[in-house]
């Protein structure tokens, strides 16, 4: 096989990627493109191909919106962990109001109630919120939690 043949047969293989090979092979094929006819049929046709492929206007830029189900089912699990603590804190307060008259609440039975059911809740719903939500919503809980905790009677304790 001679050189001519080497040429011809690599350029029939390069021609559709010309555009990325570097200057010196470029050249070597843009030359041999000038002397042989099939090639340039396949260099013309390569071009065409090119140009009729649509370009992309990344002029305006475009907003994506996050996935509408996705956003909701978040929410949904935000709520979710609210009303489990509500629940909990109501059935804690409703037992203790249910057991004892209005005049004589027993606060010590609110705190040691928190404390039983409260907290293992609250260090459950706090790994579920660190696993799935971000930390800012981490936060947000903890001090909620740890607020309630302690000081749930002592407020409930100025009113009583």
């Amino acid at each position: 096989m001679n050189e001519y043949k080497k040429i011809h047969l690599l350029a029939h293989e390069l021609i559709p990627v010309i555009n990325d090979l570097d200057d010196e092979p470029k050249q070597i094929i843009l030359d041999h493109i000038k002397d042989c006819d099939d090639c340039k049929g396949l260099y013309i046709n390569t071009l065409e191909f090119d140009a009729s492929i649509p370009t992309l206007d990344y002029s305006n830029e475009v907003e994506l919106k996050p996935l509408k189900k996705l956003v909701q089912f978040n929410t949904g699990l935000k709520l979710l962990l609210i009303a489990i603590r509500a629940v909990i804190l109501f059935y804690i307060l409703y037992s203790s109001f249910s057991f004892s008259s209005v005049d004589s609440v027993d606060l010590s039975f609110i705190q040691s109630a928190l404390f039983l059911f409260y907290t293992p809740a609250a260090i459950f719903l706090l790994i579920f919120t660190f696993t799935f939500f971000t930390k800012k919503w981490l936060w947000i809980s903890l001090l909620t939690d740890l607020f309630l905790v302690m000081f749930l009677s002592k407020i409930l304790q100025l009113f009583f």
